[in-house]
């Protein structure tokens, strides 16, 4: 009678065990069934790790950008739009990992829970960037490093984002991994989502904003510029000798002593501040890509001329594309901004809507009399200094910067700002590594992009 009570025992321990194991590998199987359906080993959606079931792509315009047929994958016929698309969409075999082909493969790939995957399913993809206006960004870098990008303050769509140096998927570079001469660095890297770049004047938009509502009488002071501003301990250099300059004189010529002199009142903690309230110090998620944050790093101990060098967009200043091209988004919409994104939406053969986009607030708070002011002054500027004729029939805002980056390098050259025509809500970003002068280098790109929008 023992022997058999042990048996009995030891049977139902038994049973016990194997039931729990049973439930653990169900378990994992539920809740790890897309891990394992989208793996490169999968045959299905895959080929040697590149991907070739993967859903069609369409530009804002319906223009084919990618697309799989009978187990291979194809892409554009136009070699500019595979070079000015590429970091969006990402290559085939998951090098630029933050490519739409690597995050959201369960919807290109028709991938559900209870029928897996089907590779002769055609989920469709939207998207709202305009493939055209892309090549046109991407002509306009000329070759150079750096990135485009525009977006409707009002709606969230980003219809044109470019980095550069791209390569054509279809005719990769041998050499891509082993030259060493810089003319591939961080080609895997989409600038405009996590770039990080000394901004230069650029920057002087946010001392701006912290002395448009911390110093009360602003407007009617002057500042002199010898073409040097001497803190105590130590001078920031200004770009030239401006005399005697109110303060939205200085804006329009960048002149740093100004700036210099108007970031040592404020001090640390309402720069600091007013760097929060842009939102740069945020990283965003912009259709699954998360960006990288700005950084604007203010020691306890900083000196008054290090501060200065800070409130001008020098010192150990860095900020991503992204976040100040919807800085400038959110001035133009009167304070916020909803966050912007260029996945529209995924829908299956049938016309069911498998994904689409949730317009989120940017989480900017500017108040709608300083959004107000800073779009006055920012108008100023091209109006006053940088020349309307410059951008044809547009009312733009802007500002233009000049960032030096040492080591015997030319400047970064930056320019920001946003439309203030009604219908034509669009704020935008161009960065144009070492070219020199903002103006001179990146307002060019610019104006040729918004020319082509239609």
């Amino acid at each position: 009678m023992k022997t058999i009570n042990k048996r009995v025992f030891i049977i139902a321990v038994l049973a016990v065990v194997f039931t729990a194991a049973a439930l653990l590998l169900i378990f994992s199987v539920f809740t790890h069934a897309e891990e394992y359906a989208l793996k490169t080993a999968n045959n299905h959606l895959f080929s040697h790790g590149v991907l070739t079931a993967g859903g069609d792509i369409y530009d804002r315009n319906g223009e084919v950008l990618s697309y799989s047929k009978d187990g291979e994958r194809y892409y554009s016929d136009d070699k500019n739009i595979r070079k000015a698309t590429l970091h969006i969409l990402g290559d085939n075999s998951g090098f630029i990992s933050d490519g739409i082909q690597s995050n959201y493969k369960k919807e290109l790939s028709g991938y559900s829970l209870i029928f897996g995957v089907n590779a002769e399913d055609k989920n469709s993809m939207k998207l709202t960037l305009d493939a055209n206006l892309c090549v046109t960004a991407y002509k306009a870098l000329d070759g150079r490093k750096g990135t485009v990008g525009v977006y409707n303050y009002k709606t969230g769509e980003i219809i044109c984002a470019v980095s550069s140096p791209a390569f054509d998927i279809l005719n990769k570079p041998g050499d891509i991994d082993t030259d060493d001469s810089g003319k591939y660095d961080g080609i895997y890297i989409n600038r405009l989502f996590n770039g990080l770049y000394v901004p230069g004047s650029t920057f002087k938009t946010v001392t701006a904003l912290a002395a448009v509502e911390n110093i009360g009488d602003i407007f009617t002071r002057t500042f002199e510029c010898t073409g040097e501003y001497d803190s105590g301990d130590g001078k920031v250099i200004c770009n030239d000798v401006h005399g005697t300059v109110t303060f939205e004189q200085a804006l329009n010529c960048s002149c740093n002593s100004a700036f210099a002199q108007i970031a040592d009142e404020l001090g640390s903690e309402k720069l600091a501040a007013a760097f929060e309230q842009t939102g740069m110090g945020k990283s965003y998620n912009s259709s699954r890509v998360d960006t990288s944050s700005s950084r604007f790093k203010l020691d306890g101990g900083i000196s008054k001329a290090d501060l200065g060098w800070a409130g001008i967009g020098q010192y150990t200043t860095l900020i991503n594309p992204y976040s100040m091209m919807l800085y400038m988004g959110a001035i133009a919409n009167g304070g916020k901004s909803v966050t912007p994104y260029f996945v529209e939406s995924v829908s299956s053969e049938k016309g069911n809507v498998v994904y689409k986009n949730e317009n989120k607030d940017s989480g900017i708070n500017i108040s709608p009399s300083t959004a107000s002011t800073m779009k006055t002054l920012l108008r100023s500027n091209v109006e006053n200094y940088y020349g309307d004729y410059r951008f044809g029939d547009l009312t733009l805002c802007g500002k233009t910067g000049t960032a030096e980056v040492g080591d015997d390098k030319k400047p970064h050259a930056w320019f920001v700002g946003f439309s203030q025509d009604e219908n034509f809500p669009y704020a935008f970003v161009a960065v144009v590594e070492n070219a020199g002068g903002g103006l001179a280098n990146a307002g060019p790109v610019i104006a040729k992009v918004l020319s082509s929008i239609e």
